[in-house]
């Protein structure tokens, strides 16, 4: 999924590069940027945290819970960056036709 947001973000860049007045900041451009990479190091603690559940490495009943929640955080997280990717698709699709150059 971090190469498909990665295609999004690389394919909004190249219209906002087209647009005479831009529809994308470059402190957004930046942001998302960052967001990525935050994405990108979330897989690995979502897989070290399922792979904990997965050995049963958990000692008790509390430790199950705290893994479940630190789960679903992390399940929030990654909706959360697709979120930021979506609103960017939104932003270009409400202004793209109205600042593209050859109008």
């Amino acid at each position: 999924m971090h190469e498909e947001l990665s295609k999004t973000l690389n394919i909004i860049l190249n219209l906002n590069d087209v647009c005479g007045k831009k529809i994308i900041t470059q402190e957004e451009i930046n942001e998302q940027k960052a967001n990525l990479e935050d994405y990108q190091r979330m897989f690995f603690e979502l897989d070290n945290i399922l792979s904990r559940i997965e050995r049963d490495e958990l000692d008790s009943v509390d430790d199950t819970v705290e893994a479940l929640v630190q789960l679903h955080l992390k399940y929030s997280d990654y909706i959360w960056h697709i979120d930021q990717i979506h609103e960017l698709v939104k932003k270009m699709v409400g202004n793209y036709r109205e600042n593209f150059k050859n109008n």
